[in-house]
């Protein structure tokens, strides 16, 4: 039963991450349409995540020309992802 919860997690954090990573890619090319999907439907997803990271970056003044939330929320999530595995372990 743990197994399957773990893979459900693992699933969902390679999803996540994906939807990040392709978040980046599309900052890096110009021409692309933001408002046509499936690209406009990435970015709302992602901004749910990444927006928060910016604004505590831009609260403690850390906002720099290259945009490092990303990363920041790749280290959360993986934080995160460990924990609710830990805790699965611990459960069952």
């Amino acid at each position: 039963m743990v197994y399957i919860i773990i893979d459900i997690l693992n699933l969902i954090y390679k999803a996540v991450v994906l939807l990040i990573t392709a978040r980046v890619i599309i900052s890096w090319i110009p021409s692309i349409d933001v408002y046509r999907e499936p690209v406009r439907t990435i970015i709302k997803f992602t901004d749910l995540i990444l927006e928060p990271i910016r604004n505590v970056l831009d609260r403690l003044g850390l906002l720099i020309a290259i945009d490092i939330s990303p990363i920041i929320a790749f280290l959360i999530l993986r934080f995160v992802f460990n924990i609710l595995i830990r805790i699965c372990f611990i459960i069952f």
